[in-house]
């Protein structure tokens, strides 16, 4: 039976206990450099904060909506990957390439960590720039205080744009794969998860979503996206910079990079105000499609 605890144990979860433990000892590390003692009355309010609680009660929320309702209405990867490979054979014969099986298999977990990758940055930005799009995704950028189950903080609606990316990505390529090499694909993986993924993001990946800044110098943070760039992204005065989620190529590929240093102080999450219009799980649910009835409204006037 599925709970929504699973993901303490799962090592494709951003919240994997692996990377909850490691991610707190680098915070008492940077916390002691910096000439200051964590104590645990700092930790009880920093978790006891009011988005702290809200994104508590909001993760039991989103994981049944998720689980009831999107998991069964969006295409799955397989069902993609078939059409894909069903698409390919009405235009040629399958390839079956002679590659090494070791060569089949990096170069498939490369390209699915690349590829999501970069359309989880084009999404991101999406959700940005479109006004209709942006009015869903403020729920996530309503945190004045970030936690990791901030990451959570995601409307329904975004949720489900995100499963279809996930399975329209992944099934495009492991059908492309199918038709050029059979079906001799794996995956080289750690704790479950693409190996790229895991090294070079998930264990500092629940810092992005906290008052801990880690950067990564100025040369890596123009490769991978460091915490301290995504909190730079969570300021209100910076939304439209830092899209990326592991890789920061593509942000200084499309000029949307932004680097710690170039930031020197983090302070200012939030909307600038609105936050209030977010402040509870059902106006987290309701408050986009009552802005969409506003806009459409007015529209008709």
């Amino acid at each position: 039976m599925q709970t929504p605890f699973d993901g303490l144990f799962d090592g494709r979860a951003r919240i994997f206990w692996p990377y909850l433990l490691v991610s707190c000892v680098v915070a008492v590390v940077l916390t002691l450099r910096q000439g200051e003692r964590p104590g645990l009355a700092r930790l009880k309010s920093y978790l006891s904060s009011a988005d702290a609680m809200l994104d508590y009660r909001y993760f039991l929320v989103n994981w049944a909506i998720k689980t009831a309702l999107i998991a069964p209405l969006i295409l799955s990867a397989r069902t993609v990957a078939l059409g894909t490979v069903n698409g390919l054979d009405r235009f040629a014969e399958p390839l079956f390439l002679p590659w090494r099986y070791r060569d089949i298999v990096l170069c498939y977990t490369l390209a699915l960590f690349i590829a999501g990758d970069f359309s989880r940055y084009l999404l991101h930005r999406l959700m940005h720039r479109n006004p209709w799009l942006w009015l869903f995704h403020k729920v996530h950028h309503s945190a004045r205080a970030l936690n990791p189950l901030t990451f959570y903080r995601l409307h329904p609606v975004e949720n489900l744009l995100y499963a279809v990316r996930y399975a329209l990505v992944v099934g495009v390529i492991t059908g492309g794969f199918i038709f050029c090499f059979g079906a001799r694909l794996d995956l080289y993986s750690i704790f479950g998860g693409n190996i790229f993924v895991v090294l070079l993001f998930a264990f500092t990946s629940n810092l992005r979503h906290s008052h801990v800044r880690l950067g990564y110098g100025y040369f890596l943070e123009h490769l991978l996206i460091s915490p301290a760039q995504h909190q730079i992204h969570h300021l209100t005065r910076h939304m439209r910079c830092n899209f990326g989620s592991c890789l920061a190529l593509w942000d200084w590929l499309f000029g949307t990079l932004k680097c710690a240093r170039d930031v020197p102080e983090i302070a200012g999450y939030g909307l600038g105000g609105e936050e209030g219009r977010y402040d509870n799980v059902a106006k987290i649910m309701i408050t986009p499609f009552r802005d969409i009835a506003r806009r459409l409204e007015w529209g008709k006037r």
